[in-house]
């Protein structure tokens, strides 16, 4: 037989335990059998007070020491050590004063005698004239003599109290605050540098930018305003923003892909008009970033042809499939229209066409990432802007052959059955479209540095989804080229 324990918590006791007197401490099994089955559940409900997870077995002990007389067949526990007490914090004792109300406000209001006296001097010594000859009127001298009294009583002078709200700077930006900084405009905005943003800017002022009539709604934003025909002012309190510091929130909104209450808390405006210059900004510069993605004509594309295309040099366009994430709409069509089975989610989908140093030179417009490549190119005003002798190179999943002119070629890597391996020639050319329609991939990869498209695209945005997209694809233009 081993050592038993007592159940009972802070007990230390066992078998091998003896009590001050030096007697033996006995181990007590709990009552068994029918005739001791109230003692048992009496013996069971005492220990519980002291541990509530009790469970009993053949094994579990309670030492004598908790039997307050000698043991027999109807003796309870009720012998428990008590829990050690918390150690009290002594507190300082608490002094009382009395207040006596009268007398404070006598001491504040009224100095000693020698503080009046004083005072009393030096205004009949400045009766008297100023040191500019000047006679001091009554009200002078008392405020001279209060001023005094308050500072022998300890207490600031008023001319020394300021307000901590008006000493204190809520966060705000400006363009000011970046214009010098050409990694902070590559930053927020996404321009190369400050002389770039500040060109692109005065582009759009030439065309309005200050004189914009801000979305409302549709009820009263549409049509053609007074003062756009006439040339006058426009009317309406002044905005709060100046139109280079609105124009700067919208490209860090695009670069940053900040949402629009940071941005509100950060410009120090409302959320409504974040909502309405966002609505407005995007829509004007999406009407002006058009003549950013052109056609360049053949000979333009031989002149600047990249090294990687030499062996290409028919090569008019290189086509691509590229997705954005959005959320899950509320509407069960809507959601079939924009899942997709490749990125597993809801998605928007667009088609762009690069030159082979990389221009972007096709933009598409905006589809559910239910549909498929095929039917973007058929539906799209891509196949009128080909020539003929031109070639487009693109992935193999373009299975566009048959909608092709005849005198138009597709260049995409050979289809390898899956019953056998790629002979060397196949391997070869595979290799070399690959080389070359990197270039895309490139593109792609710039034009989702603009984080608002890296990112989820909220559904209370989704009218601005296709004119931001073509912007963040027509402003890749104005970086370096990919190839040279």
């Amino acid at each position: 037989m081993g050592k038993k324990y007592c159940c009972v918590p802070l007990c230390h006791n066992t078998s091998d335990s003896v009590d001050e007197n030096g007697n033996k401490i006995i181990m007590r099994r709990f009552p068994i059998g029918e005739k001791r089955r109230t003692i048992r559940a009496q013996w069971i409900a005492r220990v519980k007070t002291v541990r509530a997870n009790l469970k009993v077995n053949d094994n579990t002990r309670i030492c004598s020491q908790h039997f307050k007389e000698p043991y027999n067949e109807l003796s309870v526990p009720t012998v428990f050590p008590s829990k050690p007490l918390k150690p009290q914090v002594t507190r300082r004792p608490l002094v009382r004063h009395d207040l006596n109300c009268s007398n404070d406000n006598e001491k504040n209001v009224t100095c000693d005698e020698h503080s009046v006296m004083h005072c009393e001097d030096e205004v009949h010594n400045v009766t008297t004239e100023s040191d500019n000859g000047e006679n001091i009127n009554p009200q002078q001298s008392e405020k001279i003599c209060l001023q005094h009294a308050s500072t022998q009583a300890g207490e600031p002078k008023v001319k020394d109290m300021k307000d901590s709200s008006v000493e204190s700077k809520l966060p705000f930006m400006s363009y000011e605050d970046i214009m010098h900084d050409d990694n902070k405009i590559r930053f927020y905005t996404g321009f190369l540098s400050s002389t770039m943003f500040w060109l692109f800017f005065s582009t759009l002022m030439k065309h309005g930018a200050d004189r914009l009539s801000y979305w409302e709604g549709n009820s009263r934003s549409l049509g053609e305003k007074t003062y756009h025909v006439n040339n006058s002012a426009k009317p309406g309190r002044q905005r709060k923003l100046r139109p280079v510091d609105e124009f700067l929130m919208v490209t860090m909104r695009l670069r940053q892909g900040m949402l629009q209450e940071h941005l509100a808390d950060l410009f120090r405006v409302s959320l409504s008009s974040v909502s309405r210059i966002m609505n407005t900004w995007i829509n004007f510069i999406y009407d002006h970033c058009k003549s950013l993605v052109c056609w360049p004509t053949r000979e333009q594309i031989l002149c600047n042809l990249p090294q990687a295309f030499q062996d290409y040099p028919d090569v008019r366009i290189i086509l691509d499939c590229t997705e954005f994430y959005t959320e899950k709409p509320s509407s069960l069509s809507a959601q079939w229209a924009t899942w997709s089975e490749y990125k597993h989610s809801n998605t928007f989908k667009v088609l762009i066409g690069v030159a082979p140093n990389g221009l972007v030179t096709f933009v598409s417009r905006l589809w559910g990432g239910n549909t498929s490549d095929r039917h973007i190119t058929m539906h799209d005003s891509l196949l009128p802007k080909l020539s003929a002798g031109d070639v487009i190179m693109a992935d193999k999943g373009f299975t566009v052959e048959d909608l092709l002119p005849a005198d138009v070629g597709l260049n995409i890597p050979p289809r390898i059955p899956g019953h056998r391996q790629m002979t060397t020639h196949e391997f070869f050319q595979t290799q070399g479209i690959a080389s070359a329609r990197i270039v895309v991939e490139m593109k792609m990869e710039q034009i989702k540095n603009y984080r608002i498209l890296n990112g989820t695209l909220p559904l209370s945005e989704a009218h601005l989804a296709e004119q931001m997209v073509f912007i963040c694809t027509a402003l890749t233009n104005l970086l370096p080229p990919l190839l040279t």
